[in-house]
């Protein structure tokens, strides 16, 4: 009979052990979640921050071979840029051949490109571009010039709820391509409503605030009509 009951006791585990044990996994996962969000976040952000980059160059390879003008104004067709989709669009496929680069991954703002390229219909439609550009500058503009921005909430701000346009990563962080070709992570600045890019030099002064580079000098969000 002792025997017996060892074996029965052995095959298993009694409903306190098992209680015991989800609690501690509970807690681990709570431990654990934050930290595991911020790396696929930085992840995700480091992606991004490569795919900013290459637009920022791509951008500068049009205004070598445009006397030195990035997109601005009308397109060679004459229609307007009027989004930032209108300037991207300009640069592929001959300067980038992806369209895939324009979008990111926790944007608010649509779904990712589908890279269909093959008609100028089909390149960067509504929803497939998530990044702003400022438009109206020139390849010997100052090099630290904001030219590429991670997509705002529309008027050049950003939030901190995620799932809310400008709130791609959680208002802490914008990713930035230059005018002189470089690109990096910035760290925002203000307050939970009004998060902006610090201007080199004059961190109360949002960059994406672009008076201070020339009347003619604007930035064009998005289009995800």
């Amino acid at each position: 009979m002792l025997l017996e009951k060892r074996r029965n006791r052995s095959g298993g585990f009694s409903l306190l052990e098992l209680m015991t044990v989800v609690s501690i996994m509970a807690v681990l996962a709570t431990i654990s979640f934050p930290g595991i969000k911020i790396a696929l976040m930085n992840a995700q952000m480091t992606r991004s921050l490569a795919d900013i980059r290459s637009i920022g160059l791509g951008l500068r390879s049009w205004a070598t071979d445009n006397e030195g003008v990035f997109p601005a104004g009308e397109t060679f067709l004459g229609e307007e840029i009027a989004s930032s989709n209108d300037a991207f669009r300009l640069l592929v496929p001959d300067y980038v051949d992806s369209e895939k680069i324009f979008s990111v991954s926790r944007s608010a703002r649509g779904s990712k490109a589908d890279n269909r390229i093959e008609s100028a219909a089909e390149i960067l439609e509504p929803g497939e571009n998530h990044f702003a550009y400022v438009a109206g500058l020139f390849d010997t503009s100052r090099s630290n010039w904001p030219l590429v921005a991670d997509g705002t909430n529309g008027t050049g701000t950003y939030v901190r709820e995620v799932g809310q346009k400008g709130g791609c990563w959680e208002g802490r962080k914008a990713l930035v391509a230059f005018v002189g070709g470089s690109a990096e992570v910035i760290r925002l600045q203000g307050d939970d409503s009004e998060r902006y890019i610090p201007r080199e030099g004059y961190p109360e002064e949002n960059a994406l605030d672009v008076s201070y580079m020339g009347d003619t000098v604007e930035l064009l969000e998005a289009d995800d009509s």
